[in-house]
């Protein structure tokens, strides 16, 4: 039953990490399920990031550098306070909660509901592969 699972793949660094949820235990429904599962793929990013935390560090120091050398202008300063929130956040395992655009593998984590049902208003562009009517002319597909 399609019901009895959910699995999302997240890919770090070219790295793909199956993170798999199934119902037993404590969790019952599909409701829990979805809730569990969500609090699984958080856990794993928050996992993933723990790893990266040298390469954090890295950054940290290259930022401040530049910051340094460019005479603490404020674009640069900027940079520098963004990659130690990126560094404080990484090493207590929470989820960032703003974006920067020289880290989009660090933007929020956007509200997500697993579901078996596809609906009716998508269109099929390829094997389980789904678009909008307006997505797929726009692709040629349709």
């Amino acid at each position: 039953m399609a019901d009895q699972f959910r699995e999302t793949t997240v890919r770090v660094a070219g790295v793909d990490h199956q993170v798999r949820t199934e119902i037993e235990g404590r969790v019952r429904t599909v409701a829990q399920l979805e809730s569990a599962h969500a609090k699984a793929v958080k856990a794993k990013i928050a996992e993933l990031r723990g790893a990266n935390i040298p390469a954090y560090r890295a950054a940290v120091v290259a930022a401040e550098a530049t910051s340094e050398r460019m005479g603490n202008r404020w674009l640069e300063e900027q940079d520098a306070v963004r990659a130690r929130a990126i560094l404080r956040r990484a090493e207590r395992g929470t989820v960032v909660s703003h974006a920067s655009p020289w880290a989009a593998d660090l933007r929020p984590l956007p509200k997500f509901r697993f579901t078996g049902e596809i609906p009716a208003y998508l269109v099929e562009i390829g094997a389980d592969h789904y678009a909008t009517p307006e997505a797929a002319q726009q692709l040629a597909l349709i």
